[in-house]
């Protein structure tokens, strides 16, 4: 037990010294299923297929698969309107979004999504353009197959070269599981201001460099020492150049830490979530790995069981009520509570 007590005040301890916000879209966090426009602190686009919210399931979607309208589902806009701030230059703040895509990459040159920063959460565009903002695309890249961080306006990569292979991100019908995170560091002005970001694949561990550009926008300078928002935005993600045939974005949680956490390898350790907590007999997990190995202890310490993850539900229906802890490797334990 003393292993998994450490571990947990290890993760506590952490979050507290990085003052971190993370979102997992889930009911006890008073998500319901719906559009994300529905939900309290979150805006997203009234038109067309919108970013879906479904806490039992994949926490955040966004679906494209209208074969009336191909196109259905990509450029829409996602904002967290709980407003966050850097105390001035030469201090960081980061936003992280957890995701994958159904489906099958390409291999044009074709931007996927983009995340960052703004100075204000309006999300409707058209004739309204959008807040000031700064942030990255993930996008592939026909070069050596890559997939990669470009820039504020998508007509380059970030210096260094940001990517990894797309056949290591590829699984069977689906992405693995990825990490993007962007830090913003103020400078004494907008033009000394940078833009950084990472690419993880939680799956198999591997990671970009960090690449960055320099200069941001006035107005999000301005802004970053009082309100900045978190966003994220769909781009031409269901191009069928280069092959690709994606389908679905799914956002499984989001992340604002102070401070520039792109290399700090505790922060990788991700949160895998419930469906339910409280649970009475079945538990479906997200963000786990088909085949990871689980095991459940008592507040002895005692192990009371283990499993192979074959992405069915787990059935706990055997255990006697109470307070348990789930481990799997790579990720942060949780605490399970058994009716």
């Amino acid at each position: 037990m003393k292993k998994i007590y450490m571990l947990i005040f290890f993760t506590i301890t952490t979050s507290f010294l990085t003052a971190q916000t993370t979102v997992n879209f889930t009911e006890d966090e008073g998500f319901t299923s719906g559009v994300l426009y529905n939900q309290t602190n979150w805006d997203s686009q009234f038109t067309g297929t919108t970013w879906t919210v479904n806490p039992s399931a994949a926490g955040m979607t966004l679906v494209g698969a209208n074969p009336v309208n191909p196109g259905d589902g990509e450029y829409q806009r996602a904002a967290w309107e709980q407003g966050f701030s850097v105390s001035g230059p030469g201090e960081s703040i980061t936003f992280r979004v957890d995701l994958k895509f159904l489906g099958t990459f390409g291999t044009s040159n074709n931007p996927l999504m983009k995340i960052g920063f703004s100075d204000g959460t309006d999300v409707s565009g058209g004739d309204t353009p959008f807040p000031t903002n700064n942030g990255v695309f993930l996008r592939t890249a026909n070069f050596e197959g890559q997939l990669q961080l470009g820039n504020n306006v998508n007509d380059g990569p970030l210096s260094p070269n940001a990517s990894l292979p797309i056949a290591d991100c590829q699984a069977v019908g689906e992405s693995d599981d990825l990490a993007v995170l962007v830090t913003l560091t103020l400078g004494a002005d907008a033009t000394s201001s940078t833009i950084s970001a990472i690419l993880k694949n939680l799956t198999d561990g591997t990671k970009t460099d960090i690449g960055s550009y320099e200069s941001i926008e006035p107005l999000l300078f301005t802004a970053a020492t009082s309100n900045i928002y978190g966003y994220f935005q769909s781009s031409s993600f269901k191009t069928t150049a280069g092959g690709g045939a994606l389908t679905e974005i799914q956002v499984s949680s989001v992340t604002m830490t102070a401070g520039n956490v792109l290399n700090t390898d505790s922060y990788s350790i991700s949160n895998f979530n419930f469906s339910q907590n409280p649970v009475e007999d079945t538990l479906q997990l997200r963000g786990v790995t088909t085949g990871s190995k689980i095991s459940v202890y008592n507040v002895t310490g005692a192990l009371v069981n283990n499993y192979v993850y074959d992405g069915n539900q787990l059935n706990l229906g055997h255990l006697s009520s109470g307070v348990y802890f789930m481990q799997v490797p790579g990720f942060t334990t949780q605490k399970l509570i058994k009716k």
